[in-house]
């Protein structure tokens, strides 16, 4: 039972393993793409979608003529749709995923668009401070991409991201962050198994609505 709550607070960061906030600012930031791009230019799209939300967070005069849920309204409304949400919960789920109905597929689909968006909100609008982004490397191949990129911090110092995505008609859908070599994916997949195999999945909805639910009292 401990072990499962700890899975749950690692899942309420984002990822298993300890890393800063700047990664989760710029986590939430490459949500973000265009609702209409050229498909062969996924590259073009991150840096477009990053400038958005960047646009935003630095905005001192929206932020202090508006509430914090206000805010957060304006993030999530950019962000949403941003996510192949149903390509990360089936690749978390992994080999339960075929297990679940089409009912339960898209309940969890929904649950941990939820859990993911309201989880980074707070650390995007506390965190955010005008980082650098140096853009390394893109690979594309037939429906995926893979962009290879590092953040830089005011200490010069530097954190390794990897952003795969997924085309989808004319645009390109993020489906999983690689930070410093290690795949979120992975890390959600870890816990969820773990949970499931000491419990059920029923068990793991209820921990994930719990956790819901807490981020939007907060």
């Amino acid at each position: 039972m401990v072990r499962e709550e700890r899975c749950l607070q690692q899942a309420k960061r984002g990822y298993c393993r300890s890393t800063t906030t700047l990664v989760a600012v710029l986590g939430m930031a490459l949500v973000m793409l265009p609702l209409q791009v050229l498909a062969d230019a996924p590259l073009a799209c991150l840096k477009e979608s990053i400038g958005k939300i960047t646009t935003v967070l630095d905005d001192k005069a929206f932020r202090e003529s508006h509430s914090r849920a206000e805010l957060n309204a304006k993030l999530i409304g950019i962000t949403q749709d941003r996510f192949d949400w149903k390509e990360i919960a089936r690749r978390s789920l992994g080999l339960y995923w075929k297990d679940r109905s089409q009912k339960e597929q898209e309940e969890f689909s929904l649950l941990l668009k939820d859990l993911l968006i309201h989880t980074y909100l707070d650390k995007i609008v506390d965190n955010y401070s005008g980082e650098s982004i140096l853009y390394d490397k893109e690979v594309i191949k037939g429906q995926q991409a893979f962009i290879e990129m590092r953040i830089i911090n005011k200490s010069e110092k530097s954190i390794a991201l990897g952003v795969r995505m997924l085309k989808a008609d004319t645009t390109w859908l993020i489906y999983d962050l690689i930070i410093e070599g290690v795949s979120s994916i992975k890390n959600y997949r870890v816990q969820f198994y773990d949970i499931m195999r000491k419990s059920s999945y029923e068990e793991l909805i209820n921990k994930l609505q719990t956790k819901v639910q807490e981020l939007t009292r907060e």
